[in-house]
């Protein structure tokens, strides 16, 4: 008679040996848990071990492997024995390296084996390098381009409202999303709502909506942009204006001086409604911040994993709201406590493998020019808008262009705000298109949403003789010269949110058909 397995159990160890249960049929895979298993994390593998019935069989020991020796994995147990009732035997697996690691698990009992699935362990704490910001998905979900929206009338007065999504990404160190990571947000002027923090989705992403509101963005004064702007213990080292700017082509008068030799001087304007006030494109450039807890970044020069003494890495201040765009906090700019001892600290020196990450995005808040703002007079001294074709000649100024029959040319002139910056054009259609008076006609020669915004835009548009040459038959003429005269106007949507839609004409061009 067979003895049981709780009798055997009771007999010495001298005998143990006899009563250990037959070798199983077969083993087989169950589960793991977690199947998403983050760096660090521990994930649990089942297996089965199955008799010549069919039946789970308890009592057996199982010895776990991985396939291949990696690097910073670790198994425990190393071996287990099968449950009674379900024949199930479970070991851990851990990945301790900082690396994306794969491993496949083996079961073995004797010669009989059975390997898991591929683990792969993936993700770690949010990393600064890895954290972005931007408004307004240009390119898909999560992705972000706009950088202006129309905030203001052409008197100057705020439109509150006008809305535009932005939305903050955070990732890992090896790129993977991170979900579930609480962002918070700071602003300079708006407001950014529904709430000021949210919580990544299951890609890493969290999604807030920006407002024009009160507070208004900071008046600044006219700067200098610089390739190597300061970068020390309290200066982050951020350029004066972001690159999309165009603040490598500056000059105090970007109209006037259109393709001239950069100064670098951030250009300004007296403004003719406004007595006493000076006008310049950073005045408007809004800062905003989103913070998050994790990692300061490093560069991995051994790919181990961690910081070693030697990598280099990125020392953040605690976070702030750069109203002034100067690269370091200054008394009234909104902080981050992050230490808690009631003041802003810059750099702490040294590599902070948990701390307050955070990152800046900045957007421009742009209007649209009043009459008083278009020609040079004595309380305009520098407009913002100017005819290059066909150019100006005679006195008083005017913008000719004749044509011969079934002719056509492309007008351009330029245009800015009234703080010298390009108008905010955010949807597929916008451009200068119609407005003629006689046989010509106007479509729009440059059309489409805005990606950069430098101090001025220049806008194009196409005139031609309003008949076709190909005709059939052919078409009518008429006496000549007859006379014609086109003011474009040109469309700018404020916001791709609902945003509303702004129209500035251009300046008029006249002539003769011959």
């Amino acid at each position: 008679m067979r003895l049981g397995l709780a009798v055997c159990m009771a007999i010495a160890s001298g005998m143990l040996a006899a009563c250990q249960p037959s070798l199983p049929a077969t083993l087989e895979f169950v589960d793991q848990s977690p199947l998403q298993p983050k760096l660090g994390e521990i994930t649990t593998l089942r297996f089965r071990a199955i008799d010549s019935r069919g039946q789970p069989q308890p009592g057996v020991r199982i010895v776990f492997e991985t396939q291949a020796p990696v690097s910073g994995v670790e198994i425990n147990p190393p071996e287990s024995v099968t449950d009674v009732g379900t024949g199930i035997a479970s070991t851990q697996v851990v990945a301790k390296g900082g690396r994306v690691s794969s491993v496949v698990v083996i079961a073995r009992v004797e010669d009989l084996s059975v390997t898991s699935p591929a683990v792969t362990f993936a993700g770690s704490a949010s990393n600064s390098r890895q954290f972005t910001f931007q408004c307004g998905s240009i390119a898909g979900n999560g992705s972000g381009g706009i950088h202006a929206i129309g905030a203001y009338d052409e008197t100057r007065h705020l439109i509150a409202g006008v809305k535009v999504n932005c939305i903050a990404h955070v990732a890992d160190r090896n790129g993977d999303g991170i979900a579930g990571a609480q962002v918070s947000f700071l602003t300079e002027a708006g407001t950014i709502g529904p709430s000021a923090t949210s919580v990544t989705d299951v890609v890493g992403n969290a999604q807030v909506v920006y407002k024009t509101s009160l507070p208004m963005p900071d008046d600044v004064s006219p700067g200098t942009f610089s390739w190597t702007p300061l970068n020390d213990e309290t200066h982050t080292g951020e350029y004066i204006a972001p690159l999309w700017m165009h603040p490598f082509t500056w000059q105090d008068d970007p109209i006037t001086g259109y393709l001239a030799e950069p100064t670098l001087q951030e250009p300004r304007r007296p403004d003719p409604i406004r007595p006493g006030k000076e006008n310049n494109p950073r005045d408007n450039l809004v800062s905003m911040i989103a913070v998050t807890t994790g990692e300061e970044a490093f560069d991995d020069l051994n790919n181990n994993g961690v910081r070693d003494a030697e990598e280099p890495y990125v020392d953040l201040t605690e976070p702030f709201v750069d109203n002034n765009d100067n690269g370091t906090w200054d008394p009234k700019e909104r902080y981050v406590d992050a230490n808690g001892n009631g003041k802003w600290d810059g750099k702490n020196g040294k590599y902070d493998p948990i701390t307050l990450i955070w990152v800046q995005e900045r957007i421009i808040w742009t209007g649209w020019p009043h009459d008083l703002d278009r020609g040079i007079t004595s309380r305009n001294p520098k407009a913002v808008v100017r005819q290059l074709v066909p150019a100006p000649t005679g006195t008083p100024p005017r913008n000719i262009r004749n044509m011969l029959k079934f002719d056509a040319y492309v007008a351009s002139f330029l245009l800015a705000d009234p703080w010298f910056n390009s108008i905010a054009r955010n949807g597929e259609a916008d451009g200068c298109e119609n407005g003629s008076v006689g046989p010509v006609e106007v479509t729009t020669f440059l059309k489409g949403q805005a990606f950069t915004y430098p101090a001025v835009t220049l806008m194009s548009y196409a005139v031609k003789d309003v008949r076709d040459p190909a005709a059939n038959p052919p078409a009518p003429d008429y006496p000549r010269p007859i006379a014609y005269s086109v003011t474009a106007p040109c469309s700018f949507t404020a916001s791709p949110e609902q945003g509303h839609v702004v129209v500035v004409n251009s300046p008029t061009v006249e002539g003769t058909i011959q």
